[in-house]
């Protein structure tokens, strides 16, 4: 290959080029998901070449209406426009006999499907799953759900802070002595829309190797519990329910947010070799000698007064003058940025994540593919008619049997 084929990604990898076909060309996902979780799944597939047909309700996907306050003036929702870009989008009302036989006609070419409703409403729509994959068998079905599909979870609605409550997860955040707190964001929404696109991968691959379709189904609630594993597990191992450690690492020490001279680094020196190198470079050799910070654990049960001394030395220097003196030094230290910071920060530029299209931003797929070029953010195609519809039937099927 010549190297007029090759291009070299934003890290410094020689990829092939844009021509070279992505990993889910010919593909096509027909989405019925509202929010997040599933239109999260969705754009991950199209950022891999699948063609994604989202189907609206008459009324658009609710997420078109979430705004922050700062955002009430935007003419859409950043939610929705993040989460909806590189798709084809057209609404359909599936309550009629006519969009639920346009739904069954999409399916007969469709790959994937994936839906976002309460259990047990498609299935009284008639466009369940035994009903998809009796009309497509090699059809992967996937399902997003509040609490699952249980006698118990089937009863409950669940968004992502009701589940964040739920699993546990907001038992566990916050600063000790202080009410509960949810993530700032919304975690688990986001990271179901990953669980739920690997559960698709994974049929995907299995079809092509038997022609078999599948049934992937994924609840906010699993996804809450399996992010928490560490801390479940160790209540399981010690019934104790772990307090709430505010900007601290819970299970390490020094690895805590430390306030400075105008502001507050996070720094993270618990192993060994990077304590004694930041106990020099802060000039506080009597912590090597203090018994109360000999060992690990020791260093975690007497948090308070480490935090203390290393604040006292701390005090006599700027944040950003500490981070970069430990950073220089190999130690791991960090500055608390807020979104201004982080989106013009050398760092984000060097990793090419934030993409921009006109006024409409995105945030680029976390997945490196170094052989493949993934294209830089496509605008979502809003689209009317029936010929929306007929277009998605009509595109090449690269991978048909």
């Amino acid at each position: 290959m010549s190297d007029s084929n090759i291009s070299t990604s934003p890290h410094g990898v020689r990829a092939l080029d844009a021509s070279e076909q992505r990993p889910l060309e010919g593909f096509r996902v027909v989405e019925l998901a509202q929010m997040i979780a599933g239109p999260s799944a969705a754009l991950l597939l199209a950022d891999y070449g699948a063609d994604v047909l989202k189907l609206e309700p008459p009324s658009g996907d609710t997420c078109r209406k979430l705004r922050s306050a700062a955002a009430v003036a935007l003419p859409e929702s950043p939610v929705f426009v993040g989460y909806n870009r590189g798709k084809r989008i057209a609404q359909l009302d599936i309550r009629t006999d006519a969009g639920r036989e346009e739904v069954l006609r999409l399916i007969e070419e469709a790959d994937v499907f994936i839906e976002s409703a309460r259990p047990g409403v498609m299935e009284r729509l008639g466009l369940g799953a035994d009903t998809l994959l009796a009309r497509n068998p090699r059809l992967v079905y996937a399902s997003v759900s509040g609490f699952g599909r249980g006698e118990i979870g089937a009863k409950l609605g669940g968004v992502d802070m009701i589940v964040q409550a739920e699993s546990g997860m907001m038992s566990s955040t916050g600063f000790p002595g202080q009410p509960a707190t949810k993530v700032g964001f919304t975690v688990v929404d986001a990271a179901c829309g990953h669980a739920l696109c690997h559960g698709i991968l994974a049929s995907l691959l299995r079809r092509e190797r038997t022609g078999r379709g599948e049934v992937v189904r994924v609840s906010l609630y699993d996804v809450a519990l399996h992010l928490q594993t560490g801390p479940i597990v160790e209540y399981l191992m010690t019934g104790v329910q772990p307090e709430r450690s505010g900007n601290s690492a819970p299970l390490s020490a020094p690895a805590d947010s430390f306030r400075c001279a105008d502001g507050e680094v996070v720094i993270s020196a618990y192993i060994d070799a990077h304590w004694k190198k930041f106990v020099a470079l802060i000039e506080a050799p009597e912590l090597l000698e203090d018994p109360r910070f000999s060992t690990g654990p020791l260093k975690v049960i007497n948090r308070e007064a480490l935090t203390a001394a290393i604040e006292k030395k701390l005090a006599a220097r700027e944040a950003t003058e500490w981070a970069t003196l430990l950073q220089a030094h190999g130690l791991l230290a960090g500055l608390v940025k807020d979104y201004e910071a982080v989106t013009a920060d050398k760092l984000t530029q060097e990793v090419d994540a934030i993409q921009s299209m006109g006024d409409e931003f995105g945030v680029r797929n976390p997945i490196l593919l170094e052989k493949t070029v993934l294209p830089k953010m496509q605008a979502r195609k809003e689209l009317s008619g029936q010929h929306a519809l007929d277009g998605f039937l009509k595109l090449e099927q690269r991978y048909a049997s």
